[in-house]
């Protein structure tokens, strides 16, 4: 049986491993969806947004397994960037290999998944770019 405590387990070790290691091979430790993890994170990291305090579970969903979608958990947490912006986020965890694991790992940029794309949720809060602006600009 696929269980919130499992999915937010997956939330924690993620949690930790940016803790322990960075950033640095995150996306091939955490992500099931490596390529998309990566993507995101260039594009956070471009925005010089990183992860701060360790988030919290405000809500979890039960997807389950559809003709087109796996079964899936959708946690959606809230914490703070680096800089102290808050966020509140989708992180869907799915079983991969009879293990659950998260389908992207960037859980600090605000993003909205579902299972539409083309129809984010309004409940999500994405983080402004976080980067210094050259002091001639403003």
């Amino acid at each position: 049986m696929f269980t919130p405590e499992m999915a937010e387990s997956v939330l924690q070790k993620v949690v930790a491993g940016v803790g322990k290691s960075g950033v640095a091979g995150f996306c091939s430790k955490f992500a099931r969806s490596v390529g998309t993890c990566e993507a995101l994170l260039k594009d956070a990291l471009g925005q010089c947004l990183l992860p701060g305090d360790r988030p919290t579970v405000k809500r979890s969903v039960h997807l389950p397994a559809t003709g087109t979608y796996e079964e899936t958990w959708q946690l959606v947490v809230q914490g703070r960037t680096l800089d102290g912006q808050k966020y509140v986020s989708d992180f869907p965890i799915v079983l991969s290999a009879g293990a659950p694991k998260a389908v992207l790992g960037i859980y600090w940029t605000g993003q909205g998944y579902g299972r539409n794309m083309d129809d984010p949720p309004k409940y999500t809060v994405p983080p402004q770019n976080a980067c210094p602006r050259p002091s001639n600009q403003k």
